[in-house]
């Protein structure tokens, strides 16, 4: 995480925040990419990421470069967004999140979250997949 956005106080993995306030934290800056700075939703992502996707899609650039892609750019700057109750299984959870370009296509992805059992983040939920599902 770069000191631009330790300084603007954007959020950081705690054990407080539930599964879907992950999601939801995600979602409200990755529509907002660049506030309050270019790229700042998907760091966002970034930090929500768990280590071992850290691992395969790091560091941040990589990352970047993977949302940027046609299969994720629907998740950037969208015009509205639908969700389905969150699904629960121990330290697992999911939820079916429905966005809506400004054009009205539809892109349907499934975030999958773990909460971290040991090191830094332990007992955080982190997003561990974000799938397309349609």
């Amino acid at each position: 995480m770069n000191e631009q956005y330790v300084n603007h106080g954007l959020p950081r993995p705690n054990p407080s925040f539930a599964p879907e306030e992950v999601i939801e934290l995600q979602l409200v800056a990755l529509r907002t990419n660049d506030d309050p700075y270019p790229g700042s939703g998907i760091e966002t992502a970034f930090v929500f990421a768990s280590p071992a996707v850290r691992r395969v899609v790091g560091p941040l650039e990589r990352f970047s470069k993977v949302v940027h892609s046609e299969r994720y750019e629907p998740l950037l700057d969208f015009d509205r967004v639908g969700t389905t109750p969150i699904e629960l299984a121990d330290d697992d959870a999911r939820q079916e999140v429905t966005v809506v370009d400004h054009e009205g296509h539809e892109t349907v992805y499934e975030f999958r979250l773990a909460r971290q059992v040991a090191g830094q983040f332990a007992d955080c939920w982190l997003t561990e997949a974000v799938v397309q599902l349609a």
